[in-house]
Formats: structure tokens, C-alpha cells, sequence
């Protein structure tokens, strides 16, 4: 066996981390957006280093009417909560990627704000989440021509866990 070989085999340099294993790594300094980190989702395919976070408005809510900061906001930001939206925040290898992005309740799933994927072809994000099992489906929807018809492009699935609150988070 070659030294360099034999290097990477004991350091342990070569072993792959998995999303959740980014994850952990993040969740246990604290390191996770701390408004978006109430649900995790992990998507099917192991072979990737990705995984989103994500909170309800309905979440930031009660915390605020608990902890009385509701009814001291200003009544713009109050009827901003009191509609139903999702605040997503994706992870690249344990790398925050966009800032937080809102999701608004479509047909009992919920879409992203639409973004261009070529000069002519608006796009967005679609999440739809099985409340029993947690199983999600998020697809990239385009619409050619701009004749707001939106097709699926192509979907992924995974799973969503709740972020436990032993770790204080307070990522941006």
C-alpha cells in the first residue's frame, strides 16, 4: 500500500460525510438558521450532502404570543404571521446556501416565489409533506411561455424529522 493511501486510510480523510452526518455537525454548535430550524428534511438519496430546514409561520407565532413579543410588533409584521407561509433554508454540505426563502400554501402544498431559469422560462419550487409519515415531495415546476401553466420538472422525495431543542441554535 502506498504512504498517501495509507494516510488517507488512517486519518479517515477519504470517508464521505452524508447529510445528516453535516447536520449533526452543525446542530451540535448550534450553527442552524435559528428562526428556520423547527422541522429537517433529508432527502432519499444518500449520495447527497444536502438537506433544508424549514419552520411554519404558524410556529414563529405562538413563540411570540408565549413570550409576549406578538402583540408588541407592529401590526404589518402581525398580519404577515397570521397568514400561513413556510420559511426554507437549504444546507450544501453543512454550507448554508440562499438566505431563507418563503413558501406560500397552494392547493394544500406550498410554492416558492417564482425565479427565471432562462430568459423566458419562469420557475419555482413546490413542497408537498404527508403530515402522518413526514414523507415529502419537492419539484422543480417551469412554465414556457409565461402562460402560468406550471409542469413538474422533475421531483425529488425524502423525509422530514423535527430538530430537537437540547442545542440552542443561533445560525443566520
Amino acid at each position: 500500500m502506498k504512504y498517501s493511501a495509507l494516510v488517507l486510510l488512517i486519518t479517515g480523510s477519504c470517508v464521505a460525510q452524508t447529510a445528516r452526518d453535516y447536520y449533526k455537525e452543525l446542530y451540535a454548535v448550534g450553527g442552524l438558521d435559528q428562526i428556520v430550524s423547527h422541522r429537517v428534511c433529508f432527502d432519499d438519496r444518500p449520495e447527497l450532502g444536502t438537506f433544508f430546514i424549514f419552520t411554519e409561520s404558524k410556529v414563529i407565532r405562538e413563540v411570540m404570543i408565549a413570550d409576549g413579543s406578538f402583540a408588541k410588533a407592529p401590526k404589518d409584521f402581525q398580519a404577515k404571521l397570521n397568514k400561513d407561509f413556510l420559511i426554507f433554508r437549504g444546507y450544501d454540505k453543512g454550507v448554508a446556501l440562499s438566505s431563507e426563502e418563503p413558501y406560500h400554501l397552494d392547493n394544500g402544498s406550498w410554492v416558492s416565489e417564482l425565479f427565471m431559469v432562462e430568459k423566458d422560462t419562469p420557475a419555482r419550487m413546490r413542497f408537498s409533506m404527508t403530515s402522518e409519515t413526514l414523507r415529502y415531495k419537492r419539484s422543480i415546476e417551469t412554465s414556457k411561455g409565461n402562460n402560468g401553466i406550471f409542469l413538474t420538472l422533475i421531483s425529488t422525495y425524502g423525509r422530514c424529522e423535527l430538530v430537537p431543542r437540547a442545542v440552542r441554535q443561533h445560525g443566520k
